[in-house]
């Protein structure tokens, strides 16, 4: 019985991690680290988070947000009907999971800061 149980666990878990590859992968979740020495987070924190229209994979507080696209030529004029855009939720309200500090997913947020 406890054997069973324990397959039953491993897959359940096994099932678990490959969604959230697969979510990272297709971007329904983002990465989102906060470095240590923070007031909040002293030890620092990574988050699993829904992720936004337009936010990158990996980011942090120290990213800069992403620009809105500015309409030129023809898009300047009249009116469109695309959709309007959405505010932006608070990270805190889309944490979905909550890990330790990953110094690499730091890291990859900060390669959005360096120059091409």
């Amino acid at each position: 019985m406890i054997r069973k149980f324990a397959i039953f666990l491993a897959v359940v878990g096994g099932s678990l991690l490959l969604w959230m590859v697969f979510g990272i992968w297709t971007g329904i979740y983002a990465v989102y680290s906060i470095p240590p020495m923070t007031a909040d987070h002293p030890d620092g924190a990574t988050f699993l988070i829904s992720r936004d229209p337009g936010e990158p994979m990996f980011y942090s507080p120290d990213t800069p947000p992403p620009k809105q696209k500015e309409p030129s030529g023809k898009e300047k004029r009249g009116i469109g009907f695309g959709a309007a855009p959405k505010a932006r939720r608070p990270v805190a309200d889309r944490i979905i999971l909550e890990l330790p500090y990953i110094e690499w997913a730091y890291e990859k947020s900060l390669d959005a800061l360096e120059p091409d």
